[in-house]
C-alpha cells in the first residue's frame, strides 16, 4: 500500500511547488491586491480548489511565495567584520529579477490592509533584528536599520526602477563608498549623547 501512496504524496507536493511559483510571479506582476486566486490557478494549472486546500487562502499563500525572501540571512553566517565589503559588494551589482522579487512585491503590496503589516513583520523579524543582534553593541538595532533602508534604496534604483550606474567605474565608487559607509555601521562605535556634546 505504500508503494502506490508515495507517487500520490510527490504529486502532491509537485502541484504545490508549482502553485507557489506561479503565486511569485503572480505577486511580482501585481502585487498583493491586484493578484487573484483565478489568475494563479490559472498560471499553474490547476484547480483554484488547490489554492485553498494547500495554503488555506490568498494571504496564506501570500506568506509561503513571499515572505520567507525577505530576509538577510545568506549574510549573516559569516564573521561580522567584513559584513559591510560583502553587502556592498553584492548590492552594487543587484539587477532586475524579472519573474519574482520579493522587494519588488513588498513595494507593490506594503498599502495592503491585509499583506501590509505581514510584510513589516517580516522584514522587522528576518532581516532587522537579525541584523541588530550580530552588530551588537550600542545603538546596534539603530545602525541596522540604517544599512536595511541603504540596501532598500540600492534595490530601488537597481531593480525596480532599473537605474543600474552608467559605467563599472562608476559602480566601483559606489561600492567603494558603500563598503566605506557599511564597514562604520557594523563596528560597535558610540556616539556621544545630546547632553555630552552640548558639553
Amino acid at each position: 500500500m505504500n508503494e502506490t501512496k508515495a507517487p500520490r504524496r510527490r504529486d502532491a507536493a509537485a502541484t504545490a511547488e508549482r502553485i507557489l511559483r506561479a503565486a511569485q510571479e503572480v505577486f511580482h506582476d501585481k502585487g498583493y491586491e491586484g493578484a487573484t486566486t483565478r489568475e494563479i490557478a490559472d498560471r499553474a494549472g490547476v484547480n483554484l480548489a488547490l489554492i485553498k486546500r494547500y495554503y488555506g487562502s490568498k494571504l496564506g499563500l501570500f506568506e509561503r511565495a513571499v515572505l520567507p525572501f525577505l530576509t538577510l540571512e545568506a549574510f549573516l553566517d559569516k564573521p561580522v567584520d567584513d559584513l559591510g565589503e560583502r553587502l556592498a559588494d553584492h548590492y552594487v551589482r543587484t539587477e532586475p529579477m524579472d519573474r519574482f522579487d520579493p522587494i519588488l512585491v513588498l513595494l507593490k503590496s506594503i498599502s495592503s490592509p491585509d499583506a501590509g503589516p505581514l510584510l513589516v513583520e517580516a522584514v522587522e523579524r528576518q532581516a532587522v533584528t537579525p541584523l541588530a543582534e550580530v552588530l551588537g553593541g550600542e545603538d546596534a538595532s539603530a545602525r541596522a536599520i540604517l544599512i536595511a533602508t541603504q540596501i532598500a534604496g540600492l534595490i530601488l534604483r537597481f531593480r525596480a526602477m532599473r537605474q543600474s550606474p552608467r559605467s563599472e567605474a562608476e559602480r566601483q565608487a559606489i561600492r567603494v563608498r558603500l563598503s566605506a559607509y557599511f564597514r562604520e555601521l557594523t563596528q560597535d562605535g558610540s556616539i556621544p549623547s545630546e547632553d555630552k556634546r552640548a558639553r
